[in-house]
């Protein structure tokens, strides 16, 4: 099963970061399945709830990407 994640950004950084790179890394080196979809439209962003930015969308829930950010913390959520 496919793990789904939002990455929510602020509309002045938009899209293409490297958290999805970082992601992608992350899956990869531990044979995870994963879905990104970044998001940077404020009526997108604003449904999840959060006015932190980055915030990453993981199956529903909503995590703050600056204290999830630690590699190991990211591999326990995904």
């Amino acid at each position: 099963m496919s793990t789904e994640i939002k990455i929510l950004h602020s509309s002045c950084c938009g899209a293409k970061s490297p958290i999805k790179e970082q992601l992608t890394a992350i899956a990869e080196k531990n044979n995870l399945d994963i879905s990104i979809t970044e998001l940077s439209d404020l009526q997108d962003t604003m449904a999840f709830g959060t006015m932190t930015f980055p915030s990453l969308v993981i199956n529903g829930k909503v995590y703050d990407y600056k204290k999830i950010n630690p590699e190991e913390l990211l591999v326990s959520i995904l």
